[in-house]
C-alpha cells in the first residue's frame, strides 16, 4: 500500500507536468524518493520513471540531440540493459558501435552519439560497462573508483546531496569533505572575478549566487542563478584556463571551497573525480542556449555558437580573429580525455582528413589542444544535411539526383583511392551548400586499409540501416561495405525511404538473409544497373567503378 501511494505522488503524471512546463525533476529525485520510503520493491516503478523521462525528453527537443541514451545509462547503470533494449525496439535511427561477441539477449551493447551533428556520425567511445579505473583498494567492500546511483549516504553528508558527488562512494565522500573549506559571501560579494585563475570549486550551500558574464565593453548579463547543491568552478579547475564568469552572491551565502591544490591531490590518488567532473563538464558545454564557450578565442578563432554536439564531440562555429574566415571547430568532449582509444580515434580522424584536398571532401584547416581537450580546424560548411533536405522538400528527381550522386561518388572514389573506408556513408553525412556543391562529412569512423584490424576486432561501428551485410555481421569490411551504404543512400534519395525499414537490429539481418536489390524504375538502365551492382549482397558481386558515374 505504501508503494502505491508514494507512486500516485510521484509518477509519470507528476513527470509530465514539469517536464511540459520546463521545470522537470531529474528521475533520480522520484527513485531516492521511492527507495527511501518504500526499499527495494520500489525497483520496478523507478523503471518506469527512468523511461518516462527519457520519453517526455526525447519528445520535448526537436531533433532529440540532447538527450543521449548514453547518458541515461550512465545515471541509471542499474538499468542499462533494459535501456538498451528499448532503444533496440525503438526505431535504429542512429549511429552504433556494437560488440558482436556479446549476446544481443543480453542487451549488452555499446551505443555512441554523433559527433559533428545532431544525433549523426558515430564513433566508438567509452565503455560503459567500465566503470573502475585501476586505482588503490579500500577496505570498507566498496570501490573507491566507481560511479554509481545507487549509493546511500548519510544524511549529514554533504556532498552526498550534491548531484555528482552522490555517485562517489561514501568512504570517498568522506575524504574530500575532511579538506573542504568553509566560506560566506555577504549579499553583492564576488565569489570569483571572469579572467581570475581557476584556484578552486564551490559547492554552495545556502543562498543563490549569479553567473554573469562581461562583454569586451565591459557589459555584465546574468547567464543563471544557482542554489543549494550546484557546483561551480568546474571548468576553470579542469582546463587550467581563467575564469569565463563572474560569480556574484545574491543575498547571504554559505560555500564550500575545494582548493585547487587539495583537488590535484585527491584526483591523482582517485582519478574517478577528474572523470566525474569531466563528465559534469561535457554536459554543460555544447548546450542549446549560452555556451560557456561562446566568445571566447581560442588558438586564434573566435568561438560563435554551437552547431551540434554528440557523445564524441561538440561542433561550433567560429572565426579567424584577423580575417573573420568562418571555420567549424570539433572539439574532443572532456567526457571522453581519460579514454585512449577515444582520443586515437579522434587523432585518426584529423590524420585522414588532414591529407584530403577535394572539392567535395571537408577540408581540414588545422588542429589544436586547449581547454585540456583537442580541437580540429575544419571548413566551415553553410549548408543543409541532404536527410533534412528530403524531410524538406521530398524525394530528388533524376536529375537533381544525378547532381548530387555525381559528386558523392567523385569524393568516395577519391577517399578509397587513398586506401580509407568511411564506413557511414549516409544522406546526414553529406552536406547541400547553398551552390548546389555536396561535401561528404565526417570520417569519425574512416579506417585506412591498412591499419591493424586487431584494434577494431569486436567492434562494429556504422549506422545498422546503411550497413553493408558483412559490416553488420562485424567482418573485417573494405571499400565494397561503402558501396552497398552508398546504395541505400541513393535510394533514400529517391524515394524518400529507408531501403531498409526495419526496427531491431534481427530484423535487419533478417532482411540481409533474404536480400534481393531492388529496382530503380526512374532512371537510365546503365545508372539502374550501377546502383543495382551497388547493392549485390556479396562483396565481389559489387562491381562498380565510382569513377564510372560522374562519366
Amino acid at each position: 500500500m505504501c508503494l502505491e501511494w508514494v507512486y500516485s505522488l510521484v509518477g509519470p503524471v507528476d513527470q509530465f507536468h514539469r517536464w511540459k512546463s520546463g521545470t522537470g525533476l531529474p528521475a533520480e529525485s522520484y527513485c531516492r524518493m521511492l527507495r527511501n520510503l518504500c526499499g527495494d520493491e520500489s525497483r520496478e516503478l523507478e523503471w518506469e520513471l527512468v523511461l518516462h523521462e527519457l520519453s517526455l525528453r526525447r519528445s520535448a527537443e526537436p531533433s532529440g540531440d540532447t538527450v543521449s541514451v548514453d547518458d541515461f545509462c550512465r545515471r541509471f547503470p542499474g538499468f542499462r540493459p533494459h535501456l538498451l533494449k528499448y532503444v533496440e525496439d525503438a526505431e535504429l535511427d542512429e549511429t552504433r558501435a556494437l560488440d558482436p561477441t556479446r549476446s544481443t539477449d543480453e542487451m549488452s551493447r555499446t551505443l555512441s552519439a554523433a559527433p559533428t551533428q545532431p544525433r549523426t556520425g558515430v564513433i566508438p567511445e567509452l565503455d560503459l560497462d567500465a566503470t573502475t579505473l585501476e586505482l588503490s583498494e579500500v577496505d570498507d567492500g566498496s570501490s573507491a573508483t566507481l560511479l554509481s546511483d545507487s549509493f546511500e549516504h548519510d544524511r549529514s553528508s554533504v556532498l552526498g546531496r550534491c548531484g555528482p558527488f552522490s555517485r562517489l562512494p561514501p568512504l570517498l565522500l568522506r575524504e574530500i569533505e575532511s579538506q573542504l573549506e568553509d566560506l560566506v559571501f555577504p549579499p553583492d560579494t564576488y565569489l570569483t572575478h571572469q579572467g581570475d585563475p581557476g584556484d578552486g570549486l564551490f559547492i554552495v550551500q545556502s543562498g543563490e549566487v549569479q553567473v554573469r558574464t562581461r562583454s569586451e565593453s565591459g557589459e555584465s548579463r546574468i547567464l543563471a542563478t544557482c542554489g543549494n547543491g550546484e557546483i561551480l568552478g568546474e571548468m576553470a579547475l579542469l582546463t587550467d584556463e581563467p575564469r569565463t564568469a563572474d560569480l556574484v552572491a545574491s543575498n547571504d551565502v554559505t560555500a564550500k571551497f575545494l582548493p585547487v591544490t587539495v583537488f590535484e591531490d585527491l584526483a591523482s590518488k582517485y582519478p574517478v573525480i577528474s572523470r566525474l567532473l569531466t563528465e559534469l563538464l561535457a554536459d554543460r558545454l555544447g548546450q542549446r542556449g549560452h555556451d560557456a564557450l561562446a566568445g571566447k578565442t581560442l588558438d586564434q578563432f573566435r568561438i560563435v555558437k554551437r552547431l551540434g554536439k554528440g557523445g564524441m564531440a561538440i561542433v561550433y562555429k567560429a572565426e579567424h580573429v584577423d580575417t573573420a574566415l568562418p571555420v567549424a571547430l570539433k572539439m574532443m568532449s572532456h567526457r571522453l580525455v581519460y579514454d585512449l582509444n577515444a582520443l586515437k580515434l579522434f587523432q585518426r580522424e584529423a590524420r585522414i582528413i588532414e591529407g584530403f584536398n577535394h572539392p567535395n571532401i571537408v577540408r581540414m584547416i588545422g588542429r589544436f589542444k586547449a581547454f585540456r581537450s583537442f580541437f580540429i580546424v575544419m571548413e566551415y560548411c553553410d549548408g543543409t544535411p541532404l536527410d533534412k533536405v528530403i524531410r524538406k522538400d521530398g524525394p530528388l528527381d533524376a536529375e537533381r539526383f544525378c547532381h548530387v550522386f555525381r559528386q558523392l561518388c567523385e569524393a568516395l572514389a577519391y577517399a578509397h583511392e587513398r586506401n580509407v573506408v568511411h564506413r557511414d556513408i549516409k544522406p546526414s553525412n553529406a552536406m547541400l551548400t547553398a551552390d548546389g556543391t555536396i561535401k561528404l562529412m565526417d570520417f569519425g569512423l574512416a579506417n585506412p586499409l591498412d591499419t591493424d584490424s586487431d584494434e577494431q576486432r569486436g567492434v562494429i561501428a556504422g549506422t545498422p540501416r546503411y550497413m553493408a551485410p558483412e559490416q553488420l555481421r562485424g567482418e573485417d569490411v573494405d571499400t565494397r561495405a561503402d558501396l552497398f551504404s552508398l546504395g541505400c543512400t541513393a535510394w533514400k534519395l529517391l524515394t524518400g525511404k529507408d531501403l531498409v525499414a526495419h526496427r531491431t537490429l534481427k530484423d535487419i539481418q533478417k532482411c540481409h538473409d533474404n536480400w534481393k536489390p531492388p529496382t530503380f524504375d526512374n532512371l537510365p538502365g546503365d545508372v539502374q544497373q550501377f546502383l543495382q551492382s551497388c547493392l549485390a549482397f556479396a562483396p565481389n558481386d559489387r562491381r562498380v567503378n565510382l569513377r564510372e558515374f560522374p562519366r
